[in-house]
């Protein structure tokens, strides 16, 4: 009885041994025809050294130049981009005199931005033009300047 496990193992190693000249022969003839590819293209291909490369920069494709202008970007809300009113000639003619771009301002009272027109209520100083959303704002401000060139909003 004792003898029977040791039956088994004998038969598994005999059994080894015959696949083991097989796998050999499959391995010792994928090595010849991986070794037979791995030399092929090294035969082709040339080293190329600091002396035997072109020493002339390679030249390189000009940047694409971009236009002066880009297409205005996508609004964020489209149903204000539907309630968007053209600018009229005499609002280009007052945005190309802004020192400026875009014809965005700020308007010192409450903050809020505001598109720079000819019809914008603007308050001037020595130094200095103020665009208001309203004219409401423009009395606002005209009332007590001060008060709103040193508030949160200073230009």
């Amino acid at each position: 009885m004792v003898l029977a496990p040791w039956n088994g193992v004998r038969s598994i190693v005999g059994v080894m041994k015959r696949f083991a000249f097989l796998i050999l022969i499959a391995a010792a003839a994928c090595s010849r025809q991986t070794q037979s590819a791995a030399t092929k293209p090294a035969e082709r291909l040339e080293m190329r050294t600091l002396d035997s490369a072109d020493a002339r920069p390679a030249v390189n494709d000009p940047p694409p130049i971009l236009a002066d202008e880009a297409p205005p970007p996508k609004p964020l809300d489209p149903m204000a981009a539907q309630n968007q009113v053209p600018l009229t000639e005499a609002d280009e003619q007052l945005r190309a005199k802004l020192p400026f771009e875009p014809g965005i301002g700020l308007d010192p009272v409450d903050g809020s931005k505001i598109s720079i027109r000819s019809t914008t209520p603007t308050y001037e100083t020595k130094t200095r033009v103020y665009y208001f959303s309203s004219e409401d704002n423009k009395r606002t401000f005209m009332a007590n300047p001060q008060q709103f060139m040193k508030g949160v909003f200073k230009p």
